[in-house]
């Protein structure tokens, strides 16, 4: 955590300044406060391995004594739910070891964490929209500064979107710790992290932002109202050109995966009081994404289109030019490096080698089938290619792959 995060951290309950409690156990590191105790007006809160924690679960409140007792490490043991002593001397092993990848740290937090999920997002379907859009909306906002946050964004795949758009570094929150926990050490280097409850009041002052968004979570929000209206709190800076941004939001009238507790189209517009909102259907945006060469965000889509739409996509501007058609932004926001998908297994024959598409499970394959669009079942081609490709060196053939998502660009150190 930067010392300068202080400057826009707020209590989510009293609203009060927040200050490190320099009397008791703390470890920083120049402007980086690594553990310790923030303290406001009602009560303080934990700081544990550079993440602050900005709610006052069981969970949260042993950890922050642990903290204060002088053991950060049984801290974030107790963040990390990791209660069982082997299996936290395992998960400490391996995330200690600097040759660690995003994937051995999800196995060590075992089969309750969301891995499979999050290891496979940056192909979904859903994650190919959400980028598009992202970096359309917030590209456009932000282009003159500003800072972006990104709220209930699990272990960041979208915050990374926003690492070359937000001045400065965009903030993840999240009410999970370890997935923000994970997001700063590979998917998104480099943001600022806070762990809090997206139910609850946002512990950020008015204005620190100048663009909001909340993707594939807000279904999950009890708090609709309460959340839209902290979103637009964020953003009131003074400029009055900010822009929220609600990506697949789960409709009410069609049924889907995970469904959550959803509102009709009419009723996440209802949600906005102080900007109008535009909700548009995912599967035209995906359109847009996958066989447009473009998203167009001036269009209307019709009540009817929008009601028969499993999922939408909210988005609250004043920006001129935030509703218009846009080019897609295939800029690299961070370090990269060029990987195969891994949804696909490797099977060779001499000097040839076939790609073959496998889903980890029959839910995830029903859930995402709408990446047959783009991802081949299967792709032959040289070895020689994978060669180049784990040189980083990127042909036209590799490069056509790019195009189709059967190559990503990884994190690194991503699996």
């Amino acid at each position: 955590m930067h010392i300068t995060t202080l400057d826009i951290l707020r209590c989510p309950y009293c609203g009060g300044r927040l200050k490190l409690v320099t009397s008791l156990f703390h470890q920083r590191d120049g402007d980086e406060i690594q553990d310790g105790i923030l303290g406001c007006h009602c009560c303080i809160f934990g700081v544990i391995d550079g993440i602050p924690v900005m709610h006052l679960t069981d969970e949260s409140t042993a950890a922050r004594d642990q903290v204060q007792a002088g053991r950060p490490d049984l801290a974030r043991r107790t963040m990390f739910s990791l209660g069982n002593a082997a299996q936290a001397a395992q998960f400490d092993e391996v995330a200690a070891s600097p040759s660690a990848t995003y994937r051995d740290v999800v196995e060590a937090l075992g089969p309750s964490f969301e891995g499979g999920y999050f290891l496979y997002r940056f192909s979904d379907p859903t994650y190919l929209v959400a980028n598009a859009v992202v970096r359309a909306v917030a590209g456009t906002v932000l282009r003159r500064g500003g800072r972006a946050v990104d709220v209930c964004g699990g272990s960041g795949h979208l915050t990374r979107s926003l690492l070359d758009l937000s001045s400065p570094p965009p903030v993840l929150a999240d009410l999970y710790f370890s997935k923000i926990w994970l997001a700063r050490r590979f998917t998104s280097p480099g943001c600022e992290a806070v762990c809090c409850d997206g139910n609850s009041p946002l512990p950020f002052r008015r204005g620190a932002f100048h663009y909001a968004m909340c993707t594939d979570a807000f279904m999950f929000i009890w708090t609709k109202r309460l959340l839209v209206g902290e979103m637009a709190r964020l953003i009131d800076d003074g400029r009055n050109d900010g822009a929220i941004v609600i990506g697949h939001a789960h409709n009410e009238r069609a049924w889907s995966p995970s469904h959550g507790q959803p509102l009709p189209p009419e009723g996440y517009r209802d949600l906005f009081e102080t900007a109008e909102a535009r909700l548009f259907s995912e599967t035209g945006l995906f359109e847009d994404v996958v066989h447009g060469g473009a998203l167009d965000l001036a269009r209307r889509d019709s009540a009817e289109s929008l009601d028969a739409d499993p999922a939408l996509t909210i988005v609250a501007s004043r920006h001129p030019d935030v509703f218009t058609r846009h080019q897609l932004d295939d800029r690299l926001p961070a370090p990269a490096e060029h990987r195969l998908n891994p949804l696909y297994a490797i099977e060779r024959a001499g000097d040839r080698v076939t790609l073959r598409l496998k889903f980890p499970d029959t839910d995830y394959e029903e859930e995402y089938a709408a990446c047959r669009e783009y991802l081949p079942d299967e792709v032959t081609l040289d070895a020689a290619a994978l060669t180049a490709l784990n040189e980083q060196k990127i042909t036209p053939e590799l490069l056509e792959l790019t195009r189709r998502r059967v190559i990503l660009q990884l994190p690194k150190k991503y699996y």
